[in-house]
């Protein structure tokens, strides 16, 4: 009896069960459609020079993040950014995001763009695959591109034929210290470049200095007719041996044509056609390149040791010397000024002051420098001591001439000079209360003597009124001027917490007057090494406090660029260029540097803290 019931029940569960799957089967195709992953571009061919928009769409979400794409052969891309989008369809609402990239063509071919994959919640998705074509003119795409646009030359076979950089130098081999000029070049064949940076250089056991203002004209490359940007700086090698220099980056905006025609909003005919609203809709777009150089290898020759002068100091180059002085009649204890000039070519941040033979008779200052192109010129006060000195000693300037591979010397003078003594010798004169005849020396040269009252005598009030003393309504003021005191004080302070610009302002000047105490220590005691380490990291936190940048990441390059803006002068930034290489002459090589040159190395950091200081900027 039970099983006849439930023999009753079988085809009721078989409907069921049959209905349950056609619906799965019907619905799960619709499922399947409530979410998809989608590539499309919106052209399949496209010129060298042109671009293309690439769109990821995801149908049925939109909180889907941006795809991170590989590496695609034939484009550089950019993403530009999502759109997302909304429908309603019998009361149903759906959702989609479009992940939105510009692709850039680099070559000439036909390239596949995808399929792109993407994990997302543990759910994998892949995309279609297109197929887009690179031509070589704007001539060969049908007429959804621009007309008018220029050809590139039959040579060109990818972007990099037509923008491109090289790095070169002078020569391949230089002794250690000599500069040698340094050339990045930037060619441009028919494209529209804009924002380009300064070059940026590996210079691993070089020093590099600025570069100097671009020139530019056009130079015909490989049967190619290039718009060249040329930027000049020069080298020296810190240490022997064979180097790498390179590779030079420049950093540009590339402007590329967006395909979409304004124009055609007023049919092909429109007198309007010509262009004039693609300006203000926006017909260009901008990729960002890093464009990169070839290295170029180089060979840093040490100094011989043969015939080298004991007075050498390491002036590399091919100089001339003169040296004049004046007067050369004087009394005893008068300062003689002499003047020296050095011209030429070659490393000038090497060049020290010429030297005398003997200084015996003589109190000899510093001197003070001067540098203006290729010329350095001294100007060093000595003051005679002695009546029997009856010319000033031979100036010798030693140089290595990287030219012949020989030391050079150049030797001026002597020059004769005549010392008189003075007509009447002053002695300086102790005052003592007790004695009178001092008194009556010291009242011929004008001073008074001044009685001191042994009783004040008779006090009389003035005033009857406290408000009309003077004293009493002064003090009033203090408790104003306490209250603007706290205030500025509160003031300052909040600003040092919240403004931390305004607080590395404030704090340069006190950390490079710490610094520039501890490097006076390091002169003092000789020690090179850790003197021009103390210079340099004083120099360089100063700078990046200053002017609110990393301090470790400061170059020479680096702050030449931003002072240039601030209306520096070139004198300033001469000088922060000659501290720079000087630090990196004795950090990174063995050069030999007189106690002279680092007391004028400091000095050099002294001014241009001060003139910063003062400049405000």
């Amino acid at each position: 009896m039970v099983k006849m019931r439930n023999s009753k029940y079988l085809p009721r569960v078989l409907v069921l069960g049959l209905s349950l799957l056609c619906v799965l089967v019907f619905i799960s195709p619709c499922l399947a459609k409530e979410f998809n992953f989608e590539a499309s571009v919106d052209k399949n061919k496209v010129p060298l020079g042109g671009s293309l928009r690439l769109s990821l769409s995801f149908n049925g979400v939109q909180d889907m993040p941006a795809p991170e794409l590989p590496q695609i052969d034939g484009f550089k891309f950019r993403y530009l950014g999502p759109s997302t989008m909304m429908s309603i369809v019998n009361g149903k609402v759906s959702g989609s995001i479009t992940h939105n990239y510009l692709l850039l063509p680099v070559k000439i071919g036909t390239f596949k763009i995808g399929p792109f994959k993407l994990d997302h919640k543990g759910d994998k998705y892949t995309s279609n695959q297109l197929s887009v074509q690179v031509l070589q003119s704007q001539a060969q795409v049908p007429a959804q591109s621009a007309a008018g646009a220029e050809q590139p030359p039959a040579q060109v076979k990818d972007l990099d034929d037509r923008l491109f950089i090289t790095l070169q130098t002078e020569k391949s081999s230089a002794y250690l210290n000599e500069e040698v000029p340094l050339t990045v070049k930037l060619y441009v064949n028919r494209l529209g470049i804009k924002d380009i940076q300064y070059p940026e250089l590996s210079h691993e056991g070089f020093s590099l200095g600025a570069f100097d203002k671009p020139s530019q004209y056009q130079e015909l490359y490989r049967g190619v007719n290039f718009d060249v940007i040329e930027f000049k700086t020069s080298v020296f090698g810190l240490k022997p041996g064979e180097f790498k220099l390179g590779p030079a980056h420049i950093k540009c905006n590339l402007l590329v044509r967006n395909q979409a025609k304004r124009g055609m909003l007023f049919g092909s005919g429109d007198p309007f056609d010509s262009g004039i609203f693609d300006n203000f809709f926006g017909r260009y777009e901008v990729y960002p390149l890093d464009l990169k150089s070839g290295e170029a290898g180089f060979n840093v020759l040490p100094l011989p040791q043969e015939n080298k002068p004991a007075g050498f100091s390491g002036a590399l180059g091919d100089f001339s010397f003169r040296a004049e002085a004046s007067p050369l009649e004087v009394k005893l204890g008068d300062p003689v000024t002499l003047k020296m000039t050095i011209k030429g070519e070659g490393n000038f941040s090497t060049v020290s002051a010429p030297r005398l033979s003997s200084t015996d008779g003589f109190k000899v200052y510093e001197p003070q420098v001067k540098q203006e192109n290729n010329e350095k010129r001294f100007e060093q006060i000595i003051m005679p001591m002695s009546a029997q000195v009856r010319e000033i000693p031979v100036l010798t300037f030693d140089f290595f001439d990287t030219v012949s591979g020989e030391y050079k010397s150049i030797k001026r003078g002597p020059f004769p000079i005549k010392i008189t003594k003075p007509e009447k010798e002053e002695e300086s004169r102790i005052v003592e209360g007790r004695q009178s005849p001092a008194f009556a020396r010291e009242e011929k040269l004008g001073r008074d003597i001044i009685y001191i009252k042994d009783t004040p005598g008779v006090l009389r009030k003035k005033g009857d009124y406290l408000y009309k003393n003077k004293v009493f309504l002064t003090f009033q003021l203090f408790p104003l001027l306490l209250y603007l005191g706290i205030a500025f004080v509160l003031a300052k302070s909040h600003k040092l917490r919240t403004d931390v610009r305004y607080a590395r302002g404030l704090l340069a000047p006190r950390k490079a007057k710490a610094g520039i105490l501890q490097a006076n220590k390091y002169l003092d005691k000789g020690e090179v090494e850790k003197f021009y380490d103390t210079l340099f990291v004083t120099m360089q936190e100063y700078l990046g406090n200053k002017f609110h940048l990393s301090s470790k990441g400061i170059t020479i390059s680096i702050i030449d660029e931003y002072l240039r803006k601030t209306g520096v002068t070139e004198e300033i930034l001469y000088k922060l260029k000659d501290i720079f290489r000087e630090c990196d002459m004795v950090r990174y090589a063995s050069s030999q540097l007189s106690p002279q040159n680092m007391r004028d190395s400091l000095l050099k950091l002294e001014e241009v803290i001060d003139y910063l200081q003062k400049r405000k900027i």
